[in-house]
């Protein structure tokens, strides 16, 4: 069964470009322009791993991280931002690791890479990109 990745960026061509990559990667992915449609829309333990633009208008991608995190505590998050990294930042409030802060551009290999370690953190099985 192929892992389900939930993508929220406020740009229709960041969206479709992921959702083509992680689809021929095997991986089942939805995304989201709105992040406030992507909040109502949202189902707790269906995702695997939610990707999460950090810019965005009416609905950042940190306070949206901090609602889907009410809805569903163990989903993996992680955030994509073509901006200045942000983990020194946010990283203590949220207790997250480095690698899920991703810095677009990314290659789509390294962007699979990324995406594996964070989904199989604790595992030695990953999905392979082609």
């Amino acid at each position: 069964m192929s892992k389900r990745i939930l993508v929220v960026d406020d740009e229709s061509d960041v969206c479709l470009a992921l959702e083509k990559i992680l689809d021929e990667n095997g991986f089942t992915a939805d995304s989201y322009e709105n992040p406030l449609l992507a909040l109502q829309k949202f189902k707790p333990d269906l995702y695997d791993l939610v990707i999460l633009d950090i810019k965005m208008p009416k609905l950042d991608g940190f306070a949206l991280y901090r609602e889907i995190k009410r809805f569903d505590k163990k989903v993996k998050v992680c955030f994509l931002t073509a901006g200045e990294m942000y983990y020194g930042v946010y990283s203590d409030i949220f207790s997250l690791p480095a690698n899920r802060f991703i810095r677009k551009p990314i290659s789509n290999e390294e962007l699979i890479k990324r995406i594996n370690e964070i989904i199989f953190e604790d595992s030695t099985i990953w999905i392979r990109s082609k």
